[in-house]
């Protein structure tokens, strides 16, 4: 016995689909962006934001000690590893910072900033 189909409710035919190429070109036309509102005041930025000091014055701060400091304690002040730290101090040479190294009688190497 064939089945028979519901007639009720038929579903309209759909036209056959045409294979369609995308086109470069976007079919939407792209709506222009926005600018913010230029009536806000503009921000003035400080050279050191208020509150704890950098690393690297902590670092300097350090060096200028009549002592200098070693790398142990430039370790804990900064909470970088040792290469971290050797880096840094890379960076002030390169800033035209002379730095002075010295033995203790432990044989410690402290790094201190030559006086100007």
């Amino acid at each position: 016995m064939p089945k028979s189909r519901n007639t009720r409710n038929p579903k309209p035919a759909q036209p056959a689909r045409k294979a369609a190429r995308k086109s470069a070109t976007p079919t939407k036309p792209q709506r222009p962006v926005a600018k913010a509102a230029s009536s806000r005041a503009p921000k003035i930025r400080t050279a050191v934001p208020p509150g704890r000091p950098s690393k690297k014055a902590s670092i300097v701060a350090l060096l200028q000690r009549p002592d200098g400091a070693a790398i142990g304690e430039l370790i804990k002040a900064t909470g970088w590893q040792q290469h971290s730290v050797r880096a840094a101090l890379t960076g002030l040479r390169k800033e035209g910072k002379e730095l002075v190294r010295d033995k203790d009688a432990a044989g410690v190497t402290h790094y201190r900033l030559a006086a100007a």
